[in-house]
Order: C-alpha cells, then sequence, then structure tokens
C-alpha cells in the first residue's frame, strides 16, 4: 500500500532525533525530544540528546535537570561529557573537572572521540579552576595571612630581566622555569606551580612596572601558601650575563639572603646551575648524590631554544596557546634533544583547540565526529524511536482515499515492483 511506500521513503530521513554517531541535536529539536520523553521518560537515548539540546541552547540547568537520572550510575558516556560542560557554562568547575575525570575512567578504548576530547577538556579546566584559585586566595587574603605554612613549600616568581638588547628579555621566565625544574627533583622541597605564581603577580603588579620587591614577594608566598619565595633578576650585556637571586621568607621578621651568579653569556647554563645549588645550600638542605646529579642534568644547552621557549611562557601567560605552541614547537627544532619543549607544543596545541570549544558546543562536536558502526542493526528501542517519528509522517484519513484501501488494491499494478520493504523486529 502507498502508506508503506512512505514509510520506506522517509525511514532515513526520519532518524532524527535519535542517538545516532555522526548527528547531533540542535535547539530546534528540544520541542520534538521534550514530546518523545514524555512518552517514554526511562529511554536514556532522548535524555541524553534532549540535555545536549538544552546546553546549545544556553540552558545548562535544564540539561543537568533532564541528565540526572542517568548519570548517577553507569558507564552513560555522552551524558557525562554534557554534564560536564553543562558545569562548565554554570562556572562550576571543580564539579566539571569531577565529571570529566569520572568519564574518562569509564571511557575504554573503544571510544576514542569521546576520550580524547575528555582528556584536553581537563587540561583547559584545570587552567581556568588556577585562575579562579588565585582570584579566591586575593579575595581571602586577611584570612590566608595567618595560617601556617610548611617549611618546604617554595615559590619561584619569575626573574626580572636588566638590559639593553630585548632579544634576551625571555630569559627572565625561562630562567625561573629551569629554577622550579631542578628544585622538583628534589623530594623534600614542593615548589609551587610557576603559572599559579604568575597569576597571582599578574594580580598583584601592574603590566607597565614589573618589578617584584621584596615586600611583594613575601605578601605573594603568603597568599600562595609558601614558606619562602625567591625572586630574582638576569641581566644580559656586553661584559656577559649575571644572575641574582633572592631567598625571601614570608615572615616579615625573617633574614633574607642574596645570592649571585655572575660569567660569559655561553656560561648561562653553568651559571643558572651554580646558582640553584646555592639556593639549595641556603635552605640548608643536604643532596643526596642522586638529587645532586639530577640537578646536574640538562634539558638544553641551546640558548637560542631557551630564548624561544622564555618566549612561549610569555604566550602562554597571556592565554595565547597558539603562539605558545609555534614558539614550544620552534624551540624544539632549534634542538631535537629538547623534549622539554616538545612536550610543552603539545600541551599548548590542546589548550589552543579548547579554548576555541565553549562548553556548550562540546557535547555536539564529539557526537557529530563519531563514526557510525558499519553493519550494526538498531536495537529494538530505538526502531521503536524512528518508527514513532515516522507515524507522524504517514498521510491521515482526511487526505486518503478509503476506497482501495478497503478494497486491499491501492497502489496495485501489474508492472514489477521497484520496492520492496520489509521490517522485522529484532
Amino acid at each position: 500500500m502507498r502508506c508503506f511506500l512512505i514509510v520506506g521513503l522517509f525511514l532515513l530521513a526520519a532518524c532524527a532525533p535519535q542517538y545516532v554517531p555522526g548527528w547531533a541535536p540542535a535547539p530546534e529539536d528540544i520541542p520534538s525530544l521534550e514530546t518523545q520523553l514524555r512518552d517514554r521518560p526511562t529511554n536514556r537515548d532522548v535524555r541524553t540528546l534532549l540535555g545536549t539540546a538544552y546546553l546549545e541552547n544556553r540552558q545548562p540547568e535544564a540539561a543537568l535537570d533532564v541528565l540526572e537520572p542517568i548519570t548517577g550510575a553507569g558507564p552513560e558516556l555522552l551524558a557525562l561529557l554534557t554534564r560536564g560542560g553543562a558545569l562548565e557554562e554554570l562556572g562550576r568547575l571543580d564539579d566539571a573537572r569531577e565529571t570529566y575525570e569520572r568519564l574518562l575512567r569509564l571511557t575504554g578504548t573503544e571510544h576514542p572521540e569521546i576520550r580524547q576530547a575528555t582528556e584536553a577538556r581537563i587540561a583547559l579546566v584545570r587552567r581556568r579552576q588556577l585562575e579562579a584559585d588565585v582570584r579566591q586566595s586575593l579575595e581571602r587574603e586577611a584570612e590566608l595571612a595567618d595560617r601556617q605554612t610548611e617549611l618546604g613549600t617554595i615559590a619561584v616568581l619569575p626573574f626580572v630581566f636588566e638590559g639593553g638588547d630585548p632579544r634576551y628579555e625571555p630569559l627572565g621566565l625561562a630562567l625561573a622555569e629551569m629554577v622550579v625544574t631542578d628544585l622538583r627533583t628534589i623530594d623534600r622541597i614542593q615548589v609551587l606551580e610557576r603559572l599559579r605564581v604568575q597569576l597571582l603577580l599578574d594580580e598583584l603588579v601592574p603590566a607597565d612596572l614589573g618589578e617584584v620587591d621584596p615586600a611583594t614577594a613575601a605578601r605573594s608566598g603568603q597568599i600562595l601558601g609558601a614558606a619562602q619565595v625567591i625572586h630574582g633578576r638576569v641581566e644580559v650585556d656586553d661584559d656577559g650575563v649575571s644572575m641574582t637571586a633572592a631567598l625571601v621568607p614570608t615572615r616579615v621578621d625573617a633574614a633574607r639572603s642574596s645570592l649571585d651568579e655572575q660569567g660569559e653569556l655561553p656560561a648561562f647554563f653553568d651559571l643558572q646551575k651554580r646558582l640553584v645549588l646555592a639556593l639549595i645550600q641556603e635552605m640548608r638542605i643536604q643532596l643526596t648524590s642522586a638529587e645532586r646529579e639530577r640537578i646536574h642534568e640538562r634539558t638544553t644547552e641551546n640558548l637560542e631554544a631557551v630564548l624561544l621557549f622564555g618566549r612561549g611562557l610569555e604566550a602562554e601567560d597571556r592565554g595565547d596557546f597558539a603562539a605558545a605552541a609555534r614558539y614550544f614547537r620552534q624551540a624544539g627544532e632549534a634542538d631535537p634533544g629538547f623534549g622539554t619543549a616538545s612536550e610543552r607544543a603539545g600541551d599548548a596545541e590542546v589548550l589552543a583547540s579548547q579554548a576555541a570549544i565553549t562548553p556548550r558546543h562540546l557535547p555536539g562536536l564529539v557526537l557529530a565526529r563519531m563514526p557510525s558502526p558499519p553493519e550494526v542493526p538498531l536495537s529494538v528501542e530505538r526502531l521503536r524511536l524512528v518508527l514513532a517519528d515516522i507515524d507522524g509522517l504517514v498521510p491521515g484519513p482526511e487526505v486518503r482515499d478509503p476506497g482501495p484501501e478497503l478494497l486491499g488494491n491501492e497502489g496495485v499494478t501489474l508492472g514489477p515492483a521497484l520496492l520492496e520493504i520489509i521490517l522485522r523486529w529484532p
């Protein structure tokens, strides 16, 4: 009969909305999905798609409500991804990160699109969390000033660059990162993340000033929870390079110490190691042979690579992840053995790609990229969804001629059949 022909012709077109890889719902699909959910409130596919559509339509609260029944237990991967995006939209970064980390634990190798997107998203959320934590710490500065800090907790501030040649200006950030890397080889020292320190300084010190005096250094340490702060200067001129570092306790009444190293510019890497060892001695830490050997290890001895690495850090600090990735990549090309630069390039590329995706768009993009598995039949429930949508496309009695239908000969001809459709329940 003609109605079966109509069903067959519209079968593929009516597949949306339902959970099929390679297709993502849009805000205009919300009314249809809401209708389906009222008819089938326990259907997980409909809930997942409706939550994704709500998020896309800037309704994160509605997305969380509709997803709540299916994200409490079980590997509901896409539902968890949408939940994470909704929590991000609402600024609940801790909850978003926890959701993404749970999703990562549940995701196996059979869902690489979801796994890759989740890993990348966690990296960006960590960055956003760090920024939020620094702002909250500033708001609680009076409260944090009275807390007890761990004696082995160190914050390394960026070194201030001095010199007439701006080409060497990136040495300030690069030198601080090198000091952090060396100090982290000692288990008895907890070195705060350089980015956390930089984000706080961006709030405390005007960008056009760039100076960090001992009082600001001590204040930074108190806010960050560090017992001691390292800050200093690096100067490059015609006579060579000099490095000055100060170990500033966050307690105002404690004594401060200052260290100096200087030499020819090609000796930059020797001077940096000597400065770190002098700082450790000032901290009254006795190094083991293994620790001393690790500190003497060098990730690079190429000054041009270090300068490019420093420019990458500058770009990363201001949130320009694409530029940071380029500089890190160039540093790796200047010294192919500079593995740290290559690793940071990959990290920056991930951040750049994720920063371009808003949380509300993330689930839809992942869903649209998932390939359809070949020759996988629809489940009974999903086929019911398809047929329910098709039902609305079958002409009603007001536009059909009931006579031929009653006689059972509508559409019957003597010619060969052009299309035969057989529907069987699995």
